[in-house]
């Protein structure tokens, strides 16, 4: 996938490093902020579903937290790429800054904070809330980027690798081992998430933002960036 320069496009790479990220916020989502995602909202629309039947150790008031934040964080997010695509390098660092800042507010009101037991505290909802917004943001930018993969649609990477795979009737592209890795970078950003956890949901927020700004911010000061 050459650009511009005529150099391969280092966007994927930064993406899998995003994408790595969004595996580490919603391990502290499910495991640390009472069985939701702020990421992946199928899985959280489901959880509200089943915690409106009835269902045990599931959290409707978290649910629903996580989805309005997210809603919030990308209307933000799609505001914010309308206004200023046309600059592409700024508009994404600009998306990366904001996404990163909210994950270090909702680190900062994490110091201390244990994963949710039987009743989740205010500050379990205000994490939920701003790790919401930042992946709500993240997600949009990432559809109106239109990039090969997209950082919180893991569903979609898996379908496109095998619709574009010789068992699924396609040629392939070169776009496929990003897809493939996004699957890999989500699967052990959840395994450091989980781990992090066991010493600090703090550790593990900030990591997730130092991994998002780092992404970005490390393809927007590259050369290629500017195709």
């Amino acid at each position: 996938m050459p650009g511009r320069t005529g150099r391969p496009d280092p966007l994927p790479k930064a993406l899998l490093v995003v994408t790595a990220a969004t595996g580490v916020v919603d391990a502290v989502a499910y495991l640390g902020l009472g069985q939701i995602f702020t990421a992946f909202m199928t899985g959280n629309i489901l959880f509200l579903g089943f915690s409106l039947a009835g269902g045990q150790g599931l959290s409707p008031i978290g649910s629903g937290t996580a989805l309005t934040a997210f809603a919030v964080g990308a209307v933000a997010g799609s505001r914010l790429g309308a206004a200023t695509s046309e600059r592409r390098r700024r508009w994404l660092l600009t998306s990366a800054v904001l996404a990163s800042a909210l994950l270090t507010a909702a680190a900062l009101t994490a110091i201390g904070l244990r994963p949710v037991g039987r009743h989740p505290e205010p500050r379990h909802y205000a994490v939920t809330a701003l790790t919401a917004l930042a992946m709500g943001l993240r997600s949009a930018t990432m559809w109106r980027l239109g990039a090969v993969l997209n950082t919180t649609l893991v569903t979609g990477n898996l379908v496109t690798l095998i619709r574009k795979s010789p068992l699924g009737g396609g040629t392939g592209d070169t776009a496929q081992p990003y897809r493939a890795a996004a699957l890999v970078a989500v699967c052990v950003g959840a395994v450091i998430g989980a781990l992090l956890l066991r010493v600090s949901m703090t550790a593990a927020l900030l990591l997730a933002a130092a991994g998002v700004l780092g992404g970005i911010g490390g393809y927007v000061a590259l050369p290629e960036s500017r195709a």
